[in-house]
């Protein structure tokens, strides 16, 4: 029992059957999953049953499920061979960016068990079937890089960088969700519009990078949320006029309000409530003093839920344009 305790103590948790073999037998390993004391993330690894794998472990699995956990080997062109390393959407959770697509209560999707990892070889991908009937699925990408695009957590896991990370999800996400990521990217200032620039120049042979040049000119830092992303693609081409945290200030320069969005010229701002809303009466309560306040100087709030930006996009856009309608005749600008 202690060597079977000493598993996984290199890589958070998380062992291959062939280190559980050299330790115990088969009939024993089997029988460890049979009662649920171990776990099978992913055919071939396993983790202490019983427990919600973290990112790290996740990410582990992945890479042993891969043939992957050995240090990596420098060429002599200057690139990184691995046999496996933690890519995609698996390399995106570690970083911490939103992907908008993992469990999203209006659309469905459910992309949180889809995980992602970059091999040296042509590999197919793997599925393991969850207590619920859900599948997940490993996939791996052969992909080769280069000096400075994998880089070492402090858990030992080896994972492609931020920037690559970036132009690996180009490939994997939806455009909309492509720029929730970079706007958080922005706003973080894990990096800055030049490094993005320089980012999509020097990876122009890259597949992706069309889509992923695209998504930053789509990128505004000044994002705060997913949300606010989604509700500035929905509208900006409809209502250019809108800037993202938009500020009331009266004639001391106080703040006096902050708009996600806000129109100067219409005075129409749009507020995007969280998925959940902006539930519970003290937050109602703070949103109808700002209100009253803005509506003094002339501005007027309309606010979109998730499932209407992500839903009812069209129906959204009609709302907004018969609001700016009403308030450039208030303002004397029809």
């Amino acid at each position: 029992m202690t060597q079977l305790a000493g598993l996984g103590e290199a890589s958070h948790g998380v062992w291959t059957r062939q280190q559980a073999r050299a330790v115990t037998t088969r009939g024993r390993i089997d029988a460890l999953v049979q009662c649920g004391q171990w776990q099978a993330p992913w055919p071939g690894v396993y983790a202490d049953g019983g427990i919600e794998l973290d990112l790290e472990q996740r990410g582990f699995a992945a890479v042993l499920a891969s043939g992957g956990g050995e240090p990596p080997t420098t060429r002599s062109d200057g690139s990184t061979l691995l046999p496996a390393v933690a890519a995609g959407r698996t390399a995106a959770r570690l970083h911490g960016f939103p992907l908008v697509d993992d469990d999203d209560p209006a659309t469905g999707r459910r992309e949180h068990l889809l995980d992602d990892v970059a091999v040296t070889w042509q590999g197919m991908p793997l599925t393991c079937t969850l207590p619920d009937g859900q599948v997940r699925v490993l996939t791996r990408h052969l992909r080769r890089y280069q000096r400075g695009d994998v880089v070492r957590r402090t858990s030992g896991l080896y994972v492609t960088s931020p920037a690559r990370t970036l132009v690996d999800l180009a490939q994997l996400l939806r455009p909309d969700a492509l720029v929730c990521v970079l706007d958080h990217v922005l706003h973080s200032r894990l990096l800055s519009a030049l490094q993005f620039l320089d980012l999509v120049q020097r990876r122009g042979w890259l597949p992706g990078v069309v889509a992923l040049r695209t998504a930053v000119r789509l990128a505004d830092g000044r994002a705060e949320s997913p949300h606010e992303t989604l509700t500035r693609l929905v509208l900006l081409p409809h209502l250019p006029g809108l800037v993202p945290q938009r500020r009331l200030r009266d004639v001391d320069g106080r703040i006096l309000a902050r708009f996600d969005l806000g129109d100067p010229l219409l005075r129409l701002a749009v507020e995007a409530d969280g998925k959940a809303g902006h539930a519970g009466q003290q937050m109602a309560a703070k949103d109808q003093r700002r209100d009253r306040v803005s509506d003094r100087r002339g501005w007027r709030t309309e606010r979109c839920t998730w499932f209407e930006v992500r839903c009812q996009q069209q129906a959204v856009v009609r709302r907004m344009l018969e609001a700016a309608g009403e308030q450039a005749e208030r303002h004397g600008l029809a």
